[in-house]
């Protein structure tokens, strides 16, 4: 289904999510702790039990999602060709978007902090009906292949309206 000339996201990808995920799971912890100690701790009923369970399957979430990085990052792919980009991602549910080059009106790229710490960035593609992202690329990367997006979409749109 993933073409063998597909490009992985560099290795640095599985470093950034794991500190998302880290960042998430303090920021969760600390909340549903706070909401224990203030409103629940005292309590001793059935609502108590059931909502201790909730925070600790919401705490669990980001636990889960960093063991399953290494699948994450296996799976995540992108390819350009002449007629269109793909977004190849998903280890159970695998998804497949396909952007035309001929359809592409914005190309953008972003880098928060951690991006910038390991000079990765997101390549942001807008369509008049969806937007897509090729999340944690290279820099270096990321700059160029903005330039050849802008410069592909401009031509597939003058081959498209010679027709």
């Amino acid at each position: 289904m993933i073409p063998e000339d597909a490009v992985q996201l560099p290795k640095t990808a599985k470093f950034v999510w794991l500190i998302h995920d880290v960042i998430w799971f303090l920021f969760t912890f600390i909340g549903l702790a706070t909401v224990y100690i203030l409103f629940l701790q005292s309590k001793r009923d059935i609502y108590t039990n059931i909502a201790l369970v909730f925070m600790l399957i919401v705490v669990s979430i980001p636990l889960i999602h960093m063991a399953l990085i290494n699948y994450f990052y296996h799976f995540r792919r992108y390819y350009i060709d002449d007629h269109a980009v793909y977004i190849y991602r998903g280890f159970v549910f695998r998804k497949v978007e396909t952007i035309p080059l001929n359809r592409i009106q914005n190309v953008d790229t972003t880098q928060g902090p951690i991006l910038r710490q390991f000079k990765l960035m997101d390549l942001s593609i807008k369509t008049a009906a969806h937007g897509f992202k090729i999340r944690e690329i290279e820099e270096l990367t990321a700059k160029k292949m903005r330039g050849q997006l802008v410069i592909a979409a401009l031509h597939a749109r003058e081959v498209a309206s010679d027709d």
